[in-house]
């Protein structure tokens, strides 16, 4: 029994390394994406203050691990071998639902899934124990600390709103006091914010970092805490006129991208000092109760934990799992795509600047925009029209130039400044009072409230960006649910099944890690790389397509491969293909997007003088949109058809799609810059023209097919989509290679480009 005890204490031990993996993965959004999302410095410099962050976190977070001994059920009520049970019900459930979140690019909050995976468990077992021991169903809840569980539980969601309303507060009275040129004002309101925000910085390290640290019981820890006042003041004084020398300088240094990086830190090291329990103090506690068990003789499933109670159970007793943990941590923190995924995704839903959107509308975030757009336009009609005025001014976007080869930055210093400032003192009172609150709610729900008060919520983007607030607010509520289910039904087997169950909860959740991982991407997105420059602007018609000819001749290629492929697809019914032709499609629509908007951007900052040449590269790239869109619809229907397992197509249909591809092929040839042939477009119509008799003549087969009952509607659908969605596709090609011949196009009567 002793053996298969301490192999489960190991077990926990070894899940505490991986939980840190996966859950660092998911936290790492949220003292990353303020200092990523503004460029305040390199990657490199970034993610060197966040380590030291975490380390300095770790080594102060002993305190918190007593959430995880009595802050959810009571240990009294709870036998040793039964704990052991929860403990390891609630280690395996975490990783699972962490590591599925992380493969989808959604940050989760590890506090909520620890807390409700620990409830879930616990009223599993405690609910049996009442059953098989013949006890009063009232006696039920005696198991549970239901106030300090309740506490917990409501702390974590008002933080929620408390977060967002704090956050939108905050930044709408610094952006109003310093605006989008807050360079102007940084002497002054750089100085007094940068003051503030050490202070910010100090008061965490003392009040949390330095209270469960080795130095706690120093001398000079002990004189800070007595004179808190005295050593604000003079710190304040320091930091104000150092940031004011600093920023009259020579070089005038940016404070608020000082302020940036000491709040990565500060954020960094609440993140360690109020999650780290979330990841490793399940297994601590399982270690130290596998000690006193063995210290009391008594059988394994007669011990109770009383001892968890009392002074021994406060707090950890080997701070070597705290160092080791933040080690891991910081390992992770350099080595994990999943984390820079779902960094991707949080910048994405606060950049200020459009662009692809990383998730769809729908029509409950239609309405909570309409509302909200609604009390905006009743609150703006109250007010002075001289006070709209002043407030416009304030809030007046200054758009940064369009560089080609470097995309813009996803929000400005002094946001990202607010927002690691306000997390970090949220999560500061939060760990000071002993309360887990969720690092993921407070900086998602903080940065959330910073882009809405900075107006980068705006009518263009404004719906998708609620819906994927929401998208993540609902991935929340699951992770609630879904930790007290499958926590509970693995509590459940373990209990019932004693130690066979929990090796196939074990083999359970191994399946489960290895079909997520299978089955979702999370290979780390790039930055498009345009190839454009401002010269392109600058140059004549004539020149400008030129250079397109070189790029049209690229798109052809990828339009011919990719149909080809598509093709293959359906005609091998292979599934796994079309999902790999979606991944490379999504890439060409994001590229082109990319592509459309850089050059709007550098139409803006152009001589007008050059505006034919910005009107032909724009048409260019909105052809070649047309183009991948065409596809898409296509590569819709096909997906449809084949991943609904719906009939495969017959073999005169096969043939007519394979004679297609390879008229295609003709056709992209006769119209590369490479052709012998000067007079390409008489060719290209040619080639344009066998493909519509081509494809006519399919028509017909599949009409005569259908009154035969050869063929199903399901089945035309396939097939004539696929043909005349590539032909339409083809057209589009051959505008785009007219559009490039020296710049000179027009329209003839039935809407065709012609020389």
């Amino acid at each position: 029994m002793e053996t298969l005890l301490f192999t489960l204490v190991i077990l926990m031990l070894a899940l505490a390394a991986f939980d840190l993996v996966v859950g660092v993965s998911n936290d790492a959004v949220n003292f990353l994406t303020s200092a990523i999302g503004s460029r305040a410095s390199t990657f490199k410099t970034i993610m060197i203050v966040a380590s030291i962050g975490i380390l300095v976190g770790a080594a102060s977070s002993g305190g918190m691990i007593e959430i995880a001994k009595r802050g959810i059920f009571n240990p009294g009520f709870f036998t040793f071998q039964n704990v052991l049970f929860v403990y390891v019900v609630v280690m395996l459930t975490d990783i699972l639902l962490l590591d599925l979140f992380n493969s989808l690019k959604l940050p989760t909050s590890t506090t909520i899934s620890i807390v409700f995976e620990l409830l879930g468990a616990s009223l599993a077992i405690s609910f049996l124990e009442v059953y098989n021991q013949d006890m009063a169903l009232s006696q039920w809840l005696s198991f549970i600390n239901t106030g300090k569980a309740v506490e917990m539980i409501i702390a974590i969601f008002i933080s929620v709103i408390l977060s967002f309303v704090i956050g939108w507060l905050m930044q709408f009275i610094i952006r109003a006091l310093v605006s989008f040129k807050y360079k102007k004002y940084m002497k002054w309101g750089g100085s007094l914010f940068g003051g503030l925000s050490v202070l910010i910085v100090l008061n965490f390290i003392i009040r949390v970092g330095l209270k469960h640290s080795p130095l706690k019981d120093s001398g000079a820890v002990l004189w800070m805490t007595d004179h808190l006042l005295i050593l604000f003041v003079v710190v304040f004084t320091i930091a104000f006129v150092s940031f004011f020398i600093l920023s009259g300088g020579k070089k005038k240094v940016d404070i608020f991208q000082i302020i940036t990086l000491l709040g990565t830190f500060a954020l960094a090291m609440a993140f360690a000092s109020n999650d780290l329990v979330n990841f490793i103090g399940v297994p601590v506690a399982g270690f130290e109760a596998f000690q006193f068990w063995k210290q009391s003789g008594q059988p394994a499933d007669e011990y109770t934990l009383e001892v968890f109670n009392g002074p021994a159970g406060s707090t950890t007793s080997n701070p070597l799992f705290l160092y080791i943990a933040g080690i891991i941590m910081i390992i992770t923190l350099w080595t994990s795509k999943k984390a820079r995924n779902v960094i991707q995704t949080t910048v994405k839903l606060s950049q200020q600047s459009d662009s692809i959107e990383r998730f769809q509308g729908n029509d409950l975030a239609r309405s909570v925009v309409r509302f909200t757009s609604f009390i905006a336009y009743f609150v703006s009609a109250l007010l002075p029209r001289t006070w709209r005025a002043l407030i416009n001014n304030r809030f007046e976007l200054q758009p940064a130039k369009a560089s080609p080869t470097r995309p813009a930055v996803a929000f400005d210093l002094v946001r990202a400044s607010v927002n690691l400032m306000v997390a970090a003192s949220l999560i500061s009172v939060g760990t000071s009072l002993k309360l887990p609150l969720s690092t993921t709610y407070v900086s998602f729900m903080v940065l959330m409230g910073t882009s809405l008060a900075d107006k980068a919520w705006n009518r263009d983007s404004a719906v998708y960006r609620v819906s994927g607030v929401l998208t993540v607010i609902g991935g929340w509520f699951i992770t609630a649910l879904s930790a007290l289910s499958i926590s509970a039904l693995f509590a459940i087997i373990c209990y019932q099944f004693d130690f066979v169950g929990v090796g196939a909860v074990v083999v359970v959740v191994l399946a489960g890690l290895f079909l997520v991982n299978r089955f979702t991407d999370n290979e780390v997105r790039q930055a498009v790389q345009v190839d454009l420059t401002a010269q392109w602007i600058e140059e004549s018609p004539q020149e400008v397509g030129l250079r397109l000819k070189q790029v049209s001749a690229k798109t052809d290629r990828a339009f011919q491969l990719f149909v080809d492929q598509l093709i293959l697809a359906v005609v091998n019914n292979n599934g796994r293909l079309l999902n790999t032709l979606q991944k490379d499609l999504q890439a060409k629509i994001e590229i082109n997007h990319t592509y459309r908007s850089t050059i709007a951007q550098l139409i803006k900052d152009s001589d007008r003088a050059r505006i034919d040449s910005g009107k032909l590269l724009i048409d260019f790239y909105i052809l070649e949109s047309e183009i991948w869109d065409e596809l898409y619809i296509s590569l819709k229907i096909a997906r449809d058809h084949v991943l609904n397992l719906h009939g495969p197509l017959s073999e005169e249909q096969k043939n007519y799609l394979k004679k297609f591809s390879e008229l295609l092929g003709q056709y992209i040839n006769s119209i590369q810059p490479s052709a012998e042939n000067e007079n390409t477009s008489e060719i290209a119509r040619e080639y344009l023209k066998r493909i519509q008799d081509h494809v006519e003549e399919a028509k017909y087969h599949q009409i005569q097919g259908l009154s035969e009952r050869k063929y199903s509607f399901k089945n035309s659908q396939l097939f004539l989509s696929t043909l005349i969605r590539h032909l339409d596709a083809g057209d589009l090609i051959y505008r785009m290679h007219l559009l490039h011949l020296g710049g000179q196009y027009q329209e003839n009567e039935e809407g065709l480009l012609t020389e």
